[in-house]
């Protein structure tokens, strides 16, 4: 839609604080998201007409944003997951621990 933001932080904004914990602590994924942002910066100055490229590139680019989106997505998910492993086994550590008392 013309306009509209596609920025990371918009499309999930739900996972604000995992969006940063793995843009500061996982090169890949920061890599992505700079490279995320340069497309959607690109398909912004097409939208208000300050450039002009052809459709089939309007399209490779929509396309890679997806792809780059969707990368992301299940690196934030993957993340989540670990870390609530990490919490579940914690816990189990403590109760046990309190079992023993």
């Amino acid at each position: 839609m013309y306009g509209e933001k596609h920025d990371l932080h918009h499309e999930f904004p739900e996972y604000e604080k995992e969006i940063h914990y793995l843009k500061m602590n996982n090169n890949h994924f920061a890599r992505f998201f700079n490279e995320y942002d340069e497309v959607d910066d690109e398909l912004m100055r097409i939208q208000q007409e300050i450039e002009t490229p052809s459709d089939d590139y309007v399209e490779q680019l929509k396309k890679k944003r997806l792809f780059y989106k969707d990368e992301m997505y299940f690196m934030i998910i993957k993340h989540k997951r670990k870390e609530k492993k990490k919490a579940i086994k914690k816990e189990k550590k403590r109760l046990k621990k309190k079992s023993k008392k």
